[in-house]
């Protein structure tokens, strides 16, 4: 019994002799040399950045006072102060001024959340629904833009009453500008909206264009499904094939060549905006604008929608005190890019949604005939091969690259061109020729894109007659420019050093979205080109790899703009890692486009009501 005991005890002892032995030691070392290696750079030992974290994790244990399986010993999330810093980096992070307007004391604190809450639901939530009703002519676009106005109006009152009370934390701040700018072009959307309307009363255009989406309910009651339609049973009665068989909306057009329901207007906005227009002030208001009136509002109407998003990353620059002094050109750099892609995600989950397919951006064929060619401007205008999509991205990134040189070395506090301001500029050198490269490829494949188009038709309707179509195109153009640009953006970027780790995997995940979104854009084109058309080729063709390719860029471009110099110095004294950007940006893009998806589906349902209730008319 006492050898066993000597036995165990020599154990032990050998055991703890190991244990504080230098190989120990070693190992121990090579464990934490990730975490430390930048601090033995800096003068930091590794045996006092032990000691620190070995220090923290005590206290961290005796403080909370019950056992815990895991106890934090690196740095990662914990505020930049409570780290080993180096005397100029402390200095500096001590007197990092963290007041913004959430945190500043005020008496009137209430009305900016009022106004953020107000201007959410206004411009996110009602604003694209009052887009879709103008889009489909209903007379509740006026009921919707008013209550959108009002939400906007109070809004920005909520905003002046609080910056009334609030200290001036960002002097001459955009915002409060931008503000105003908003405010009279929320009343000169809702006058010039009025005034239209009266242009089309007195004779312009026929108010009888809107339709009720009451009047549509109770008609569609009284209404039996026909089995035909009267373009179908169009078809049925002629031999020779006619190009608006073509359009799923032909049977919905009027003269103004718009899907509209032609029944009388019997709502009650509807009513209101008569009598409105009848007074005589009106009446000489609508006299003397007449139809540069419509003009006017429809330029407001979208240019009320795309300002707001200018208007909103302002709105977070200001309240959150970011881009002050010289930091402000990093500041617009990087919002400007990343809303440009994000923009581009936008359109593209709008493009697979079935927007735009009136011109053949939605992934579908577009002919225009002899007789279709003078009806507008835009259809004389365009070439054999149309404008595609990939024209438009082309020509934009030949100006964004353009104009977006120097706008990061404006930032640089020395003014001497270092090695980061060269490569801002090469990437916009990358932009500059390729989109140059772009523009001339769609040029050149003008003719591929009529060819093609006609190729498709002759495969679906032998019968049609080619003669009659003068502009066509298949939806697409094979032009790897623009994927090109935003690939190499995304490359070059997500190997980008930048002045701390956190900074540079941020850079690395927006450029790894861009990398996935072009991959899966080329796997469109292949799809495009290896699928067989079918009878409803002329209709939006929704591929799958849009979804994706629409959640890369919407995801990417919001963390490209969150990769800021500002944003990132708030990152890190809070303690925040490169996963908090991530993960709310997956969060915030994911809702979003729920949101974009819905609004499309529900102006789809409204235009399929409007097709049932014109079917029953025609039968």
């Amino acid at each position: 019994m006492q050898l066993k005991t000597a036995i165990a005890l020599c154990l032990c002892a050998a055991s703890a002799a190991s244990a504080s032995s230098p190989f120990a030691l070693r190992g121990e070392m090579d464990m934490n040399s990730d975490t430390h290696m930048h601090h033995e750079e800096d003068g930091h030992s590794p045996d006092m950045d032990s000691e620190t974290v070995s220090t923290t994790a005590d206290e961290h244990a005796s403080s909370s006072g019950t056992p815990i399986p895991h106890v934090d010993k690196h740095h990662h999330g914990m505020p930049i102060l409570e780290t080993p810093l180096l005397p100029l980096e402390k200095e500096f992070w001590e007197n990092y001024n963290t007041t913004t307007f959430f945190t500043v004391q005020t008496e009137h604190k209430s009305a900016l959340y009022y106004h953020i809450g107000f201007l959410f639901v206004s411009f996110v939530l009602i604003y694209p629904i009052c887009l879709v009703l103008n889009n489909v002519r209903s007379s509740w676009y006026y009921l919707a833009l008013l209550l959108h106005s009002t939400l906007a109006i109070t809004s920005f009152f909520c905003l002046s009453v609080f910056f009334g009370s609030a200290p001036n934390l960002y002097p001459n701040n955009a915002y409060t500008k931008m503000t105003w700018i908003y405010f009279f072009e929320t009343i000169s959307l809702v006058f010039f909206a009025i005034i239209s309307f009266g242009f089309k009363a007195i004779g312009g255009d026929s108010p009888k264009d809107y339709f009720s989406i009451s009047d549509e309910e109770s008609h569609l009651e009284t209404c039996v499904s026909p089995t035909l339609n009267s373009t179908e049973s169009g078809r049925n009665s002629r031999n020779s094939f006619e190009l608006n068989d073509l359009d799923p909306d032909a049977h919905l057009k009027t003269s103004n060549n718009s899907m509209l329901d032609p029944r009388e207007v019997k709502s009650s906005s509807s009513k209101i905006m008569n009598k409105l227009v009848n007074y005589p002030i009106i009446h000489r208001v609508v006299t003397f604008f007449g139809r540069f009136s419509v003009y006017i509002f429809n330029i407001l109407s979208w240019t009320h929608f795309f300002y707001f998003f200018v208007y909103l990353p302002t709105a977070v620059a200001t309240f959150f005190c970011l881009g002050q002094g010289k930091s402000v050109f990093n500041l617009l750099a990087h919002f400007i890019k990343g809303g440009v892609f994000f923009s581009l995600g936008l359109l593209s989950l709008a493009r697979y949604s079935g927007g735009f397919a009136n011109k053949g951006w939605s992934w579908n064929h577009r002919f225009i005939t002899n007789t279709e060619v003078g009806q507008s401007r835009w259809n004389r205008l365009q070439s054999k091969g149309l404008v595609t999509m990939e024209m438009l991205e082309s020509s934009l990134i030949l100006f964004y690259g353009s104009t977006n040189i120097f706008l990061e070395h404006l930032s640089n506090p020395g003014g001497e061109w270092s090695a980061k301001d060269l490569q801002h500029v090469s990437i916009a050198f990358i932009y500059i020729g390729c989109g140059l490269c772009g523009v001339l490829t769609e040029i050149k494949l003008s003719n591929w894109r009529h060819e093609k188009a006609l190729e498709n038709l002759a495969k679906v309707k032998p019968e049609a007659s080619r003669h009659k179509i003068l502009k066509a195109s298949p939806g697409f153009s094979p032009n790897p420019f623009p994927i090109l640009t935003i690939f190499w953006t995304g490359v070059l970027m997500s190997k980008h050093a930048q002045a701390s780790a956190l900074s540079t995997e941020i850079h690395m995940q927006w450029g790894n979205m861009f990398v996935y979104g072009t991959l899966f854009r080329f796997l469109t084109y292949v799809l495009l080109q290896l699928l067989p058309v079918n009878n409803r080729f002329t209709e939006p063709s929704r591929p799958i790899t849009e979804l994706i390719t629409s959640f890369t860029l919407l995801c990417g471009g919001l963390i490209f703009m969150e990769s800021t110099d500002p944003i990132v110095l708030a990152l890190e004294y809070r303690g925040f890692t490169s996963m908090f950007t991530l993960n709310l940006s997956l969060g915030v893009v994911a809702l979003f486009m729920a949101w974009e998806m819905l609004i499309l589906a529900y102006r789809d349902w409204l235009v399929k009501r409007m097709k049932s209730s014109s079917s029953c008319n025609m039968s």
